[in-house]
């Protein structure tokens, strides 16, 4: 068989890859009653019949009948959906490389099942979850009331996608592609985090701990590490923390070291793609127009405060991406002031190494979160100090622990370079 008679087995097998990302077993069983009941079909169908054969026994075809009809049952019903499309992804990247290996058989054509089982499940993975992230904030925006209907739309399109897949391969890889480029786009695209019904998720203590945990542990054993004077965060009395800030990932390294709920203000810009959007929501951060001065992330962190919560801030506004710290903005600590909270203040060592410019994943650079003494904002009020005194000592004591742990002065050198573009002087190695 030459290769061009493989392509349209390994578009079959791409397409209904896709398709099981929506529907574990539809397909499956679609291709066994297509093949037992509708024999007409056969002279239409680009793939060698015979090795599905075992789609065709009463054993299997029941199973996969009664599988698919719990599957489309509990897939109409709230929150067991949800709990459906997690139990489900291992019988899907199994059908996955079922249906595939079955398509292209022979172990003297290796190659082109590999390209094929390659594609297969990143397809049906890439379907998978950006079902499950839509579902999950319809679940969250409309306390479920969309789920049914949205299932009903994936079943519609599990049948026909399956029967295309059979019939007609090229076709299907073109409605294919545009599935996928919707998910890509869904999944890393930017398309109104921001606005609407996601912009106004309601924070999850129950999120937040799960992610806390997570990252907690994560960065412990990924860049092993350290907390060093945790003893000095309150307990059992309200504060603001206050750190350097030099990688997107420093509001999960503060949520993780500090162990308590903390509402961190992010920037408005890593809310604009809906899932991470809704998810930084369901984590306590809320977002901060920073060409501006955002009167609604103003009042959304005095209504935290006013609430008895903790608030985190990185008072350089931006991050700081060459090790060193930008002086504080004026106003950054306003909110602790006004209404006479302890600050917390924290310096976190090496985060710079997380995040290089041009790379989002983290490093695995090692790294540190140092707590310092906690500044009375009442006693220091009292004494006479103003806002733009007491936010010059938190600049300073912060910079003079970074001083004492990397092993260099801190302090931003002046520089008409922009730190955000990673263009200032970098700090010594």
């Amino acid at each position: 068989m030459e290769g061009l008679d493989y392509v349209f087995p390994v578009l079959t097998g791409i397409c209904l890859s896709a398709i099981t990302g929506f529907r574990a077993f539809l397909p499956p069983l679609i291709i066994g009653i297509v093949l037992r009941f509708f024999p007409g079909l056969h002279d239409f169908i680009r793939i060698d019949v015979a090795n599905f054969a075992f789609l065709t026994q009463d054993p299997v075809l029941i199973a996969l009948a009664v599988a698919a009809l719990a599957e489309f049952l509990g897939d109409k019903i709230p929150v067991v959906d949800n709990i459906l499309d997690w139990l489900e992804l291992p019988a899907k990247v199994a059908f996955s490389a079922i249906l595939t290996y079955a398509l292209v058989p022979g172990s003297s054509h290796w190659f082109y099942l590999l390209v094929a089982l390659v594609f297969a499940e990143s397809t049906t993975l890439t379907v998978h979850t950006g079902k499950t992230g839509l579902r999950a904030i319809s679940t969250a925006t409309t306390g479920g009331v969309a789920n049914p209907v949205m299932s009903i739309v994936e079943d519609i399109i599990s049948f026909i996608g399956a029967l295309i897949a059979l019939l007609a391969p090229i076709l299907a890889a073109i409605g294919i592609s545009w599935l996928l480029y919707k998910c890509l786009r869904f999944l890393f695209g930017k398309t109104g985090g921001n606005d609407g019904k996601i912009a106004n998720a309601r924070p999850s203590f129950v999120w937040y701990n799960v992610s806390q945990f997570a990252s907690r542990w994560f960065f412990r054993i990924y860049n092993g590490m350290t907390i060093h004077n945790y003893e000095l965060v309150p307990k059992n009395e309200q504060f603001v923390t206050v750190a350097n800030h030099a990688s997107i990932w420093d509001g999960f390294i503060m949520g993780g070291a500090v162990r308590l709920p903390l509402f961190i203000m992010v920037k408005k810009e890593a809310f604009e793609n809906p899932m991470m959007g809704w998810y930084l929501r369901k984590v306590l951060c809320f977002p901060v127009d920073r060409s501006k001065v955002d009167a609604a992330a103003i009042k959304h962190a005095m209504k935290v405060l006013n609430d008895g919560y903790n608030l985190g801030i990185f008072p350089e506004g931006t991050r700081n991406r060459n090790g060193y710290v930008s002086q504080f903005k004026a106003g950054a600590i306003k909110f602790a002031l006004k209404k006479k909270l302890p600050i917390v203040p924290a310096y976190i060592a090496n985060s710079h190494k997380l995040t290089p410019p041009g790379t989002t994943l983290p490093h695995p650079a090692r790294m540190s979160v140092h707590f310092l003494d906690v500044i009375d904002t009442k006693a220091e009020l009292e004494s006479g100090k103003d806002e733009a005194q007491i936010l010059q000592m938190l600049y300073d004591r912060i910079c003079a622990k970074g001083t004492e742990v990397m092993g260099y002065d801190v302090r931003e050198p002046h520089t008409e370079e922009s730190s955000e573009n990673g263009e200032a002087v970098s700090a010594p190695a």
